[in-house]
């Protein structure tokens, strides 16, 4: 993955709205989208997601605002849709429901993707050479897309979006319907295109994977963007204020008590078998408390401190209560 230090933007768009008869579907969207990085697009059904990557691609214009692109020379900002003949060929987008065609094979389908994007036919040839080898599509080249599995199908749609070798490869919802060993499969050759320089956005709801492979992330609720940057960016506002000891024998309990009250706490919660602490600073007092267990020999069964996960920060973002 290209070192974050020489990240330049590819794409961005300032203060979109997208409007359908005259309701807004995204409103005021702020995002600059950088060369190298895996940036997901997370949020409800109907919260803009998709109309998000079409605004990207260009599919569609935006009803305020500008969506940009810049220029690979100059590093200047250009309209992308009055400029959209320039740039087209950068562009790699693979929609949620199959693009393919049925009745043609493999290499026929990425011929055909090939030949819209107006490749010279010995480079046409030798891409798609190196790409069927690379999504490991080469020993199913002559059969037709409707007999290849669902993994199969969804690595074919990827390749005819990867065929012109684009510098930005739009994914709607790339692991929908798929089990987990083929979505693990899909997740992993979307890291190995990103590691070839492919810069990738992906619109998905399968939070869990996006927690696996995403550099950054960008919460859509009620037709804004809620919360944008890297996973620790995103997590930083809802990070635990507390941690839980458990400790199953009252003798440590009195012990581990009388050495909190010398530490820096707010507030200490005790529960059966269990003492919550809220410490002014959470590392630093749960490093004094595991010094104090070792140094008194106490039996520590565990300690509840972790980082709250995607779906935790999802569920709280687009609850009803903001």
């Amino acid at each position: 993955m290209i070192n974050s230090s020489y990240f330049v933007k590819l794409i961005e768009l300032k203060e979109v709205t997208r409007e359908y008869n005259k309701v807004p579907v995204l409103q005021d969207v702020n995002m600059a989208i950088e060369e190298g990085e895996l940036l997901s697009i997370i949020g409800p059904s109907g919260s803009g997601k998709t109309t998000l990557l079409n605004l990207i691609s260009g599919f569609l214009e935006p009803t305020k605002g500008q969506v940009l692109y810049y220029s690979k020379i100059t590093q200047k900002p250009e309209d992308l849709t009055r400029n959209l003949h320039r740039v087209k060929n950068r562009l790699g987008f693979t929609p949620q429901h199959n693009s393919f065609y049925p009745k043609l094979t493999v290499k026929e389908n990425l011929l055909h993707f090939g030949d819209l994007h107006g490749l010279k036919r010995e480079t046409l040839i030798a891409n798609v050479k190196s790409l069927l080898q690379f999504t490991k599509l080469f020993d199913h080249g002559d059969k037709l897309a409707e007999d290849l599995s669902g993994g199969m199908q969804r690595r074919l749609d990827i390749s005819c979006s990867l065929v012109h070798k684009p510098k930005l490869l739009l994914l709607d919802e790339p692991t929908a319907e798929l089990d987990p060993k083929l979505q693990a499969e899909i997740l992993q050759l979307l890291q190995e295109v990103n590691k070839q320089g492919v810069t990738i956005v992906i619109a998905s709801n399968q939070l869990d994977i996006v927690e696996k492979v995403s550099t950054k992330v960008a919460l859509i609720h009620r037709s804004r963007v809620r919360m944008q940057g890297s996973l620790e960016e995103i997590r930083k506002p809802f990070l635990r204020d507390h941690f839980t000891i458990n400790l199953h024998h009252i003798s440590n309990r009195i012990a581990l008590l009388e050495a909190l009250k010398k530490m820096p706490v707010s507030r200490i919660v005790e529960e059966e078998g269990k003492v919550v602490v809220y410490p002014h600073n959470v590392e630093q007092t749960l490093q004094h408390i595991l010094a104090v267990i070792k140094q008194e020999n106490l039996y520590l069964h565990d300690v509840d401190l972790r980082q709250p996960t995607l779906q935790e920060i999802f569920e709280k973002v687009t609850s009803d209560q903001l």
